[in-house]
């Protein structure tokens, strides 16, 4: 799929989770919990996986009712924002996460045992669709985000608001 195409693709997807405006950052997160039908926990990723070249990472553990999604130290709020937004797209698009390999896995001890982890999806490139369109899904909620930051009078806390 062409840029153009898969920009309009993100868009028609964006319009279909009928997001609450003006939107934030907190709305947006409380939104997906609610499509997801489950908290969903972000966090910082240890530095281990970010020395492995993955930016974020979006996966289960069994036994937990929720979903986690770590994201690359930063000191960058719209990176930040943005790595989130990515596996926000992840989750739009329904894409299946699969089991990671177990290096990976370790990577993120002692936070989560290994035989816990069920299925979790890495962001390391967006080398084929499926990553490039979860990024143009991402970049769709960026947008979102900077223009209702703008129409609401409020700063834009993932900081979107301040540099687009």
């Amino acid at each position: 799929m062409d840029y153009a195409a898969r920009q309009q693709r993100a868009q028609q997807l964006v319009q279909e989770i009928d997001l609450p405006r003006p939107l934030n950052s907190e709305l947006l997160h409380h939104h997906m919990e609610q499509i997801r039908k489950k908290k969903i926990l972000i966090l910082q990723a240890p530095q281990g996986l970010v020395d492995r070249g993955i930016c974020a990472l979006w996966l289960e553990v069994s036994g937990e009712e929720f979903e986690r999604i770590h994201y690359a130290p930063t000191d960058s709020a719209v990176h930040r924002q943005q790595f989130v937004n990515h596996e926000f797209g992840h989750m739009i698009l329904n894409h299946k996460k699969m089991i990671m390999p177990a290096d990976r896995v370790a990577l993120l001890a002692p936070l989560i045992p290994m035989n816990a982890i069920v299925s979790a999806l890495s962001r390391s490139s967006f080398t084929d669709e499926e990553e490039a369109m979860a990024e143009a899904i991402g970049d769709e909620l960026a947008m979102i985000l900077r223009k209702d930051a703008s129409v609401s009078g409020r700063e834009a806390e993932t900081g979107f608001g301040q540099i687009l």
